[in-house]
């Protein structure tokens, strides 16, 4: 074992207490490094509403809202998780009833989780029949959108869905 007079000759990288200086360095830069790598590769997500910014803040363009609310349209959704069955009949001023409408299941956690459901028009009414891909789970934003994308139709839910029908209709945009 050396003596403190041996240890005071060394060159300065030979001394005992550089290791413990640069330990927490050397901890920090491979943490930050690590966390750097993280964030670079995972991803946040889409925004699924109408989000843009503007200088340093960001506005929501609710004109798809208020063209639904000027419409009076509304769906009356019923939705059976066991089967995986989705339907949707339609009331207000829809003229020319869409062809296909569309219905987002989003998740509030996480991207991977969204559902989007394509519905079918059923003999010229407006009454649309489509199928789940898998079964619902947790708090989802729902989301009804014609093909054309000029009107919107959002709620939240909440399960159960075991056996699920919701009236939604147009609200004012705030």
């Amino acid at each position: 074992m050396k003596t403190e007079q041996e240890y005071a000759a060394d060159p300065w990288y030979k001394q005992p207490w550089l290791l413990l200086a640069l330990v927490p360095l050397v901890a920090t830069v491979i943490a930050g490094t690590t966390f750097l790598v993280v964030s670079i590769q995972s991803s946040d997500g889409i925004v699924k509403e109408d989000h843009y910014r503007k200088s340093k803040g960001y506005f929501k363009d609710s004109t798809k809202q208020q063209l639904a609310f000027d419409k009076k349209i509304a769906a009356n959704i019923a939705i059976d998780n066991i089967t995986g069955d989705l339907s949707i009949k339609l009331s207000g001023d829809l003229t020319p009833l869409p062809k296909l409408l569309s219905i987002d299941f989003v998740s509030p956690t996480h991207q991977k989780y969204d559902i989007n459901v394509i519905l079918k028009q059923v003999a010229d009414q407006a009454f649309y029949l489509g199928s789940l891909p898998s079964p619902l789970a947790g708090k989802r934003y729902l989301m009804v959108t014609p093909q054309a994308q000029n009107w919107r139709l959002s709620d939240t839910i909440l399960p159960p869905y075991d056996s699920f029908n919701l009236e939604l209709k147009a609200e004012q945009p705030k």
